[in-house]
């Protein structure tokens, strides 16, 4: 059986087609996952944040109903690549970019 974040990433793979995906399972023992996820991918061209967030939501809906929290950063490539470092700092997701 595949771990909480190998099957977020299974999901969001399938469904969005990501460039880049850094998922960090942050539950520590609380009723429910609770996921920090940071997906960059083409499908978001174009769209708005919330946009964008519902399509995680709608790919991720298998495993909602024991979801407790979602943090979601989500951008399409040409976004991601105009953020500066406090750009990303200030969305919460600059741990979470690995470098990039």
């Amino acid at each position: 059986m595949a771990s909480p974040v190998e099957r977020v990433r299974e999901l969001l793979t399938d469904a969005i087609k990501p460039q880049k995906l850094n998922v960090v399972d942050e539950s520590g023992g609380c009723d429910g996952y609770k996921f920090r996820i940071l997906i960059i991918s083409e499908a978001f061209e174009g769209k708005r944040i919330l946009q964008c967030h519902r399509m995680v939501q709608a790919a991720l809906a298998p495993i909602m109903g024991e979801t407790h929290a979602l943090t979601i950063c989500a951008y399409s490539p040409d976004k991601w690549s105009q953020m500066t470092s406090e750009d990303r700092q200030n969305a919460g997701c600059l741990d979470l970019a690995g470098g990039d």
